[in-house]
């Protein structure tokens, strides 16, 4: 395994245990904003920004729920996260360029780990799974403003084998807003 690799593996397994966990500190979720339910009717995606406005400083976060409509197990599926804000798309990280491929010259990609757990069991259509994302981990958030982030997901289940591009087998989530604000004292 690379130098990168271990550390990599574990984030993700750590990601996975927290976001199936339950927090005893959880705060109050916003209401997700309206779902969106792939061509083929085997995806359901909604999304949820726990805190709408944030101290600038503090991490924001944003939920996605992927839910299984058919009768298929599903794997955690493939996403990009994106994030526009007062002034465009905030400057990224390199995680967040490794992901969507648009590396900077020098960068050196992270390579994936190949984690991907079973969200939805085969037979079991209805079964949901939250993953939460602290964006600061994609993106470098340098402005007070309101900002707007939305996920794409693989949807491995309507994949066209023949396709020419497979922008056609991802599915949008809705936007969700939330604002960077002052820092209180």
């Amino acid at each position: 395994m690379t130098r990168l690799g271990i550390p990599a593996l574990l984030i993700a397994t750590l990601i996975v245990i927290a976001a199936r966990s339950s927090s005893i500190n959880a705060q109050n979720t916003t209401p997700a904003v309206r779902s969106t339910t792939s061509k083929t009717a085997t995806l359901e995606l909604s999304v949820a920004v726990p805190i709408e406005h944030i101290p600038f400083g503090q991490k924001p976060w944003v939920h996605l729920t992927v839910k299984n409509l058919g009768n298929e197990e599903i794997l955690y599926p493939r996403e990009r996260v994106y994030v526009e804000g007062p002034k465009g798309e905030p400057p990224t990280t390199l995680v967040q360029r490794s992901i969507t491929g648009r590396l900077k010259p020098g960068d050196r990609p992270i390579p994936p780990t190949g984690f991907s757990p079973l969200i939805a069991v085969a037979g079991w259509p209805g079964d949901t799974f939250t993953m939460k994302y602290d964006l600061s981990y994609l993106y470098k958030f340098k402005e007070l403003g309101k900002y707007t982030v939305y996920i794409e997901v693989f949807d491995r289940l309507s994949e066209k084998p023949n396709a020419k591009s497979d922008n056609d087998n991802w599915l949008r989530s809705p936007v969700a807003t939330f604002e960077l604000t002052a820092p209180t004292r």
